[in-house]
């Protein structure tokens, strides 16, 4: 568990550090009115201000968003397919609305999504109403934090020992088998 949770940070930091290199816009790099008139330029221009600003709209997901529809188009991931993913589960890529429908319905989302909910309420009666403008993937990360925090590591030799008292090391058990072996030839011995 540990493994994927550190190779989904570390994707997710290299996606980060990706962006801030190639922070070039799509209709920057791709530029259609190169043979228009200068007219058409200045409204095209307008135009792509109003596309940008409806973009950051639709990129600020709040945990409010995610209260009510846990699943966002993910505009990190660069692909000619529109991805979605879960806010409670961010391990999981959803490609279309039947996957997004059985992810939905299964019990690893619901448990997850549970808590997700059970998390942000009692966050939001501590910190207060700013909880719910913040991004939903800070919170779970942190609330992934404090579960694995909060989880004591048992090795099963401890989990054994709690459930059956009578439990005896391997290296008890032997020492235990070759005295009695031992006695038994002493008794042997004697009788003969």
């Amino acid at each position: 568990m540990f493994k994927r949770l550190s190779k989904a940070t570390a994707l997710r930091e290299e996606l980060d550090d990706g962006e801030d290199e190639n922070a070039v816009s799509l209709v920057a790099a791709i530029d259609e009115n190169s043979d228009s008139d200068p007219a058409d330029d200045s409204s095209s221009v307008s135009d792509e201000s109003d596309d940008d600003e409806s973009d950051a709209d639709v990129t600020d997901f709040s945990v409010k968003q995610a209260m009510k529809s846990p699943i966002y188009i993910d505009n990190e991931v660069s692909s000619k397919y529109e991805i979605f993913r879960c806010v409670a589960c961010p391990l999981v890529t959803l490609k279309n609305d039947k996957s997004i429908d059985v992810h939905l319905d299964s019990k690893n989302h619901k448990r997850r999504f549970a808590r997700f909910v059970a998390f942000v309420e009692a966050e939001a009666e501590h910190e207060g109403e700013k909880v719910m403008q913040l991004d939903p993937r800070t919170l779970v990360d942190l609330l992934e934090d404090l579960r694995h925090q909060s989880e004591p590591v048992q090795k099963s030799a401890e989990k054994r020992k709690q459930r059956d008292v009578n439990y005896v090391p391997r290296v008890e058990r032997r020492k235990m088998r070759r005295a009695i072996r031992r006695e038994k030839r002493a008794n042997l011995q004697k009788k003969i």
